[in-house]
Parts: structure tokens; C-alpha cells; sequence
């Protein structure tokens, strides 16, 4: 069986040689089946629980007794009985009994007392002189619960204060009222359910600075993040893997933020290279002009293509710039074209696309496209070359004009470089960023806020 409040198991504990009630180790609560209980309880009136029975799966009913003094959850399937943390010493002392549980010794209210895990004992008292140490839970009534803090001023939500140690600075993470609402083990100081404190967290990952402030005192304590790996190496069982991490924590590392340096370093290096070659090709290349055609065209015409005379390409192979001209008005055209070496036949096929059009729209004048466009042709090694000459169009007659130029270092090169250098930078802070709005997520200064404005008042 799980417990209804928090879904942790629940454990058998016997009472009596009669009695075995199921509690929960995790947050103290006790399951007691119909007739386990020496004190008749009546609950009224009954409304529905958010709780299931956690023998039955039924909802459980939610009523008052003792005057309204004490309210339980109870299952009208079973007719189990609930407790939460503290009400069963509730309900001894409203009853006026030491022993709750059916089955006790004859002249008696009800049998030995329950098991720490199941019934905590009253609040002891402050330690002795000598011994600062306090052992068992402590609980005191009804499980305290933390205050609201949407209702608490928060002066650090607003100011970002920062606190500095050892040299190292520490962003505020967050302000909040921690309540304790269990006492089990041995303390160095006098702990017990109810005490509060006005904590307040600074990070610098991995280190995490802690200042806890009560009326008597204020406690600074610093932390550092441990990886899931390091925890289990101490503490989880052998031969099994650790869970993987859920979530950011408020300390731990950016493992982006390690990257970035190295790959900003890499960028500007490789960006200083890119530069310098850019500009040593431009420095060596002389842009030379090897053919300046051009050629008209009409729709009546039988043969569409046109071949220009042989003109020499010199120097080392390296691109070729063809620009074309038109006389398109309100027309497109397509020039399909094929630069063939004279001397081996080997042919290379490309092509440009021209558009033009404009007017006037509601006394406004307009354009698109252009008359003009231009082709790269890489890599191409000397020799004697002739040009083809194929244009597809709605115009005639057509006029085209036709421009190689050799050594013609683009643009656009150290742009590209650029921009490909930068996607893993790019890349790497990305991810960093969104490392750390998670983190904040949870803090007082969150750095995404879920807005509002798509809701509108009714």
C-alpha cells in the first residue's frame, strides 16, 4: 500500500500481539483499519477528500470531531481511519487516554505506546549544559507548513543584493521562510517541528553561500555542487548506475560556460586567418576582361543560339565572372549558356535568370527585379574557349550582352566564412543561456517571465 499524502510506501508496524497499523515512513502518517482504535470516533459533517484509501482505492471522506478540535480523513468504503503527523497525539489528548489502539491490557484505555516512526513524543526539553544533542523526532500537533511567501516582502526580489568570500563573488539566488516540519537524528543544536528561519542563498557555481538568520543568530555556510557521479561513488550501490540528473541546480556548473572561452578564441583566430587570405587573393588577382559579346534576338528566328568567336582565358585556373545585360521591360528572360574549350571540346553548362518589371499602382511606382545578373563559374583552368548563347524569353526582340571577366575575387567569400565560423559559437551560447534560464528559473530573479497578456478579463 502507498500513503495517501505523498505515495511513499507504507510500513507495517505491530502495537499489540492484536494490532498492526500501516504508517509511512516519509511523512509520518498512520492508516488505521476498522475496529484498531480503543476510542470511538464519530466524524460530521463528511465532504469529499482529495486522498484515496490506500487499503481500498476509494476516496476518502474528510469530517470533524471533538467539537471541530480534531478533522480526519475517513474511507466510507472500509471505514479506515487516516492520521496525519501529530493527530494521533491529538487524539490522546482529547480523549484523555495514553493508548489509543484496541486490544490493550484488561484495566487499561489500550495498549503499549505506538513506535516513534508512527507517533512521534512531545516536544523535549532544551539540552542539558554539557550536551547540545538531541535524539528521536520531535513533532508538535499538526505538521507546520511554510508560509506564503507570495504575501512576504521580499526586499532581495527587488534590489539583487551580492555577497562576497574569499575573493569570489555571489549572485542572490533566493529569499524564503524554510519551516522545520520534522525532527529525526542527532542535532549539534536545539531543533524541534516549528522553527523558522529567514534563509537567504547566494551562487557562484559550484560554490553556494547559505545565511540563515533567527532572532538570536545569523549563520553563514558555504556548499559546493557535487556531481550525481561523485554521490554515488560515496554513497549508492555497487555495480549500479546513478539516475540521471533532473533540472538545473542553483550551484551547478554551466558546462557551456567552460566552452565558450576556447571556442571564442578558436573564432577570432579563424576569423583573422580567413581575413588575411581574403585579402592576399584580392592583392595577387588582376581582374582582366576576355570576352565583351553581344547578341540580339528575335521570336521569328529559326536558330536561338548564338556562338561568340574564340578568345584566350590566361593565367592559373581560378574563377570567371559572367555578367549579362538586357533590354527587358516588363519581361523575363532566361539565358541558358555553355563555355566550351576549343581545343579539347570539354563543355560547361550554366546559365542566368533576368526579370524586370515596374509600373504605377495607386500613384505609386513600383519595380521588381532586375535587368541584369550575373554567374561564377569556379576553377577554370587557361586555354582557348568559345561561348554559346541560348536565351528563353517572352520579349522580341531580345538584346543580350555578355561580359567574362577573369580574377574576379568574390565578395561574399569572407562573409560565408563568417557566418560558418560562427554557428558553433553561436551554438555553444545558446546553449549556456538556456542552462541558466533554467537555473533562475526558480530563484527571484528569473530570467524568462511567463506573461500574462494573451489572458483578458472576462
Amino acid at each position: 500500500m502507498n500513503c495517501p499524502k505523498c505515495r511513499a510506501p507504507l510500513e507495517s508496524h505491530e502495537v499489540t500481539p492484536e494490532t498492526t497499523v500501516d504508517a509511512c515512513p516519509k511523512c509520518f502518517g498512520v492508516f488505521y483499519d476498522k475496529g484498531e482504535l480503543a476510542v470511538p470516533l464519530k466524524l460530521e459533517p463528511l465532504a469529499d477528500s482529495s486522498l484515496a484509501c490506500p487499503r481500498c482505492d476509494a476516496r476518502l471522506k474528510v469530517g470533524q470531531t471533538a467539537g471541530g478540535k480534531l478533522v480526519l480523513d475517513q474511507c466510507p468504503g472500509c471505514g479506515g481511519l487516516w492520521f496525519d503527523a501529530g493527530e494521533i497525539q491529538t487524539l490522546r489528548k482529547l480523549a484523555g487516554v495514553e493508548k489509543v489502539a484496541a486490544g490493550g491490557e484488561p484495566g487499561t484505555a489500550g495498549p503499549a505506546p505506538l513506535p516513534s516512526s508512527v507517533a512521534a513524543p512531545a516536544r523535549p526539553q532544551a539540552p542539558a549544559k554539557d550536551d547540545a544533542k538531541r535524539e528521536g523526532p520531535t513533532s508538535s500537533g499538526k505538521r507546520p507548513e511554510p508560509p506564503d511567501m507570495s504575501s512576504q516582502q521580499n526586499p532581495d526580489a527587488g534590489r539583487n543584493p551580492t555577497a562576497v568570500y574569499e575573493g569570489r563573488r555571489y549572485a542572490h539566488f533566493q529569499t524564503s521562510i524554510p519551516v522545520t516540519t520534522h525532527v529525526l537524528g542527532e542535532f549539534p543544536w536545539l531543533a524541534a517541528a516549528g522553527d523558522r528561519v529567514r534563509a537567504r542563498d547566494f551562487v557562484s557555481p559550484p560554490f553556494m553561500l547559505s545565511n540563515e538568520v533567527t532572532e538570536g543568530e545569523s549563520v553563514w555556510s558555504r556548499g559546493e555542487y557535487l556531481s550525481a557521479e561523485e554521490v554515488w561513488a560515496a554513497f549508492g550501490p555497487q555495480g549500479k548506475a546513478p539516475p540521471s540528473p533532473r533540472g538545473v541546480a542553483p550551484a551547478q556548473p554551466n558546462p557551456w560556460q567552460a566552452h565558450l572561452p576556447a571556442m571564442q578564441a578558436t573564432f577570432l583566430a579563424a576569423l583573422a586567418l580567413a581575413v588575411a587570405l581574403y585579402a592576399a587573393a584580392s592583392l595577387s588577382s588582376a581582374e582582366k576582361t576576355v570576352l565583351t559579346a553581344g547578341f540580339d534576338f528575335a521570336a521569328t528566328d529559326a536558330e536561338k543560339s548564338r556562338v561568340t568567336e574564340v578568345f584566350e582565358v590566361p593565367g592559373r585556373a581560378s574563377g570567371l565572372m559572367v555578367l549579362a545585360e538586357s533590354n527587358l521591360n516588363n519581361h523575363w528572360a532566361y539565358a541558358n549558356m555553355t563555355l566550351i574549350n576549343a581545343d579539347t571540346d570539354e563543355a560547361l553548362d550554366f546559365g542566368v535568370e533576368l526579370s524586370y518589371y515596374h509600373g504605377v499602382d495607386d500613384g505609386e511606382a513600383w519595380t521588381e527585379g532586375k535587368p541584369y545578373a550575373r554567374a561564377y563559374l569556379p576553377g577554370v583552368p587557361a586555354g582557348r574557349y568559345y561561348l554559346r548563347v541560348e536565351p528563353e524569353s517572352d520579349q522580341s526582340p531580345l538584346s543580350l550582352s555578355v561580359k567574362l571577366v577573369r580574377g574576379v575575387t568574390l565578395a561574399r567569400l569572407p562573409f560565408i566564412v563568417v557566418l560558418l565560423l560562427l554557428v558553433p559559437l553561436l551554438w555553444a551560447w545558446l546553449r549556456r543561456e538556456v542552462f541558466e534560464n533554467e537555473r533562475w528559473m526558480e530563484s527571484d530573479h528569473p530570467r524568462v517571465v511567463e506573461s500574462d497578456d494573451d489572458w483578458e478579463d472576462e
